[in-house]
């Protein structure tokens, strides 16, 4: 018995250091830039992602990546470059609140709210949540 200890405890210190370091390779470096950063500033980071390209930064603002152009630009140039000159209005709610975002008009908060926007009227509506069954 004696003898099956000492590989099982060189066993699970070769997992333990290997986990370790595994996970200090996983995570990004402190210094890390999001891809929205500007020189001399960090935009605070990514919290989702939208559509193709699209992602909103933690300070609330929605970027877009134009392949055709080779860069980042804001969800009102991106139109503006589409030939549709819309000025959006912010977010209906913080950035950190966001749950998901499947398109830019689309959001459900971790409250379990909704919230829908309205190209047209250039307006977010609360629509709440769809009824929960029991």
């Amino acid at each position: 018995m004696f003898k099956r200890f000492w590989p099982g405890v060189l066993l699970g210190a070769v997992l333990t250091l290997a986990a370790m370091a595994g996970g200090h390779w996983l995570t990004p470096p402190s210094d890390a830039k999001s891809p929205t950063s500007k020189a001399g500033g960090d935009r605070g980071g990514l919290v989702a992602s939208f559509g193709v390209g699209g992602v909103l930064t933690r300070d609330g603002e929605l970027w877009q990546y134009r392949p055709d152009r080779k860069k980042w630009v804001t969800l009102d140039q991106s139109f503006a470059l589409e030939g549709d000159a819309k000025k959006f209005i912010p977010l209906p709610v913080p950035a950190e609140d966001i749950k998901m975002m499947e398109t830019f008009g689309f959001i459900v908060t971790w409250s379990d709210e909704c919230w829908l926007y309205d190209l047209e009227q250039n307006v977010w509506t609360k629509i709440g949540a769809p009824p929960f069954h029991e």
